[in-house]
């Protein structure tokens, strides 16, 4: 076993496979492999599950990464012409649509500045759907709304609560939160999200008659909605209420407000927890710097 090799093993625990490892540190696909396949046979465990595409890691070669990092991050401290920067990687982060239109271009681009190098690969989707993504380690990391019972094998991290509002165009009379949502034409937001089903079961409890006008199931277009004075609706406030248009007025919903807690969920044996930490370390200090209850965990 030598030092590359553990840096190639990194590489691929960082990364998400070996062709992207092979990538990143200039080997090929067949180079990677044979180096893996050697440091497999030297050690007397498979470090991989095979049977997975790509490959993932088995236990043993979660631990095996652990230890590298460990010895890695002596030798480096030993000379600094080995560092090869081993903060870097690739995170494959799903979120849900409310916080791609808020917080996390934010923390992406506090992560841009701190200059670690990481690289974060994005797509969205309804909160039930990421936490299915991220068990089967198609995702790494997802930011979902909690959901109401958490899986095994998974971690939820929260990092911030943020509270609901009513929107409605500014030409609508009305005071409280239940007398504009009763006399406006209600604009929903997607109940397969579990923001909208937050929402709903609070217009339940509290038994706000509304008329459903229409049902959408992105942020955006639920704000442009309700600035033209289509109707009135339920958001969740950070990250948006101050780039509401001009048109909308803005209302607490509920009294105390309504809230969700958002947050990062991770495998509880994370490859890239490194990765992921830096990831919760950037939404909570976009958090920290805005309006709301940031969380400490």
């Amino acid at each position: 076993m030598d030092i590359k090799t553990l840096y190639t093993l990194i590489a691929i625990a960082d990364r998400g496979s070996f062709a992207e490892a092979g990538n990143s540190i200039g080997l090929s696909l067949s180079a990677v492999s044979m180096q893996m396949r050697a440091l497999e046979e030297e050690l007397g465990v498979s470090i991989f599950d095979r049977s997975r595409r790509p490959p993932i890691l088995t236990d043993a070669g979660l631990g095996l990464v652990h230890r590298a990092r460990d010895l890695i991050a002596h030798w480096e401290s030993m000379s600094a012409s080995l560092n090869k920067g081993s903060a870097v990687g690739l995170l494959k982060l799903g979120s849900v649509h409310t916080c791609v239109s808020g917080v996390l271009p934010l923390a992406l681009r506090h992560l841009q500045k701190s200059g670690n190098g990481l690289e974060v690969h994005v797509t969205t989707g309804l909160t039930h759907d990421l936490e299915r993504a991220v068990y089967h380690r198609q995702l790494d990391v997802a930011i979902i709304t909690e959901p109401e019972m958490q899986r095994s094998g998974l971690e939820f991290l929260p990092f911030v609560e943020e509270a609901f509002v009513v929107i409605v165009h500014k030409s609508v009379k009305g005071v409280s939160d239940q007398e504009v949502l009763e006399n406006t034409p209600y604009v929903r937001f997607n109940r397969s999200a579990r923001v909208g089903n937050l929402v709903q079961e609070e217009i339940v409890r509290r038994k706000i008659a509304v008329r459903s006008a229409m049902e959408i199931d992105n942020l955006e277009g639920v704000i442009a909605m309700v600035a033209n004075g289509l109707g009135a609706s339920v958001v969740p406030a950070r990250g948006v209420k101050k780039e509401f248009p001009p048109t909308v007025r803005v209302i607490p919903f509920g009294a105390p407000p309504v809230t969700r807690r958002l947050g990062l969920l991770v495998p509880t044996e994370n490859p890239r927890a490194h990765l992921s930490q830096l990831l919760l370390d950037a939404l909570k200090s976009v958090c920290n710097a805005g309006e709301g209850e940031p969380l400490q965990t």
